[in-house]
């Protein structure tokens, strides 16, 4: 009984397994009054499939968005990009000088080792919850 029991929720819940993990999320603390921030993380698909992240939110801000730093003849400037896709059996590192997640408007001051709950959203409607840790850069 117990076997079958064990391969009944096996069934019902290999298919929310997520193939993309999210890792080493921190957030960015900043001065006091400063309205936006940013925050990294990496993501992981441990899939067959490419996994397209297309929005990131959070309770503490606005907006986020996701960027990428871009060079401009001899300017760097950052871009918005509408969705970031990670292949199968890899990982992408959103990092500082490089895709990040901007965080507009936050609506609450930060403290150093303070969790902050974001949902990242896939092109397939998956909604992935992450805790970020506000660090100092």
């Amino acid at each position: 009984m117990l076997r079958i029991i064990a391969i009944f929720c096996a069934l019902i819940f290999l298919p929310c397994h997520a193939e993309l993990l999210i890792n080493d999320a921190v957030l960015r603390l900043l001065p006091p009054g400063v309205p936006n921030t940013s925050a990294y993380i990496e993501l992981v698909n441990t899939g067959d499939k490419p996994e397209v992240v297309v929005s990131v939110t959070t309770d503490i801000a606005r907006s986020v968005e996701i960027h990428n730093h871009v060079m401009d003849g001899e300017t760097m400037h950052m871009e918005r990009q509408e969705e970031l896709t990670v292949a199968p059996g890899a990982s992408v590192k959103l990092m500082p000088g490089g895709l990040h997640l901007m965080v507009f408007g936050l609506n609450q001051a930060l403290t150093g080792g303070q969790a902050v709950r974001f949902y990242l959203t896939t092109k397939t409607g998956l909604v992935m919850p992450f805790d970020a840790i506000v660090v100092r850069p």
